[in-house]
């Protein structure tokens, strides 16, 4: 293997532990069972907490498709 493949493999890791992380940090949204019966409140705003771990979620989540696909095109296994 070479050194770029080993690069792009660490950067992979990097991204899927980044987008899982970042997910698993948002706020939950409060839509459990208590919407049933109108407990919950829908129409808040998110904490700018929330608005930077939705953006990091989504461009990590990109960029680990982008370089999963790459590995997998390219077979560098």
């Amino acid at each position: 293997m070479t050194r770029g493949a080993i690069i792009i493999i660490g950067l992979d890791l990097i991204f899927a532990l980044g987008a899982t992380l970042s997910i698993l940090f948002m706020s939950p949204k409060g839509a459990g069972l208590g919407a049933i019966s109108g407990g919950a409140t829908v129409f808040h705003t998110k904490s700018p907490k929330d608005r930077l771990l939705d953006r990091l979620a989504t461009i990590f989540s990109i960029a680990f498709v982008l370089t999963s696909l790459f590995l997998a095109i390219f077979k560098v296994f």
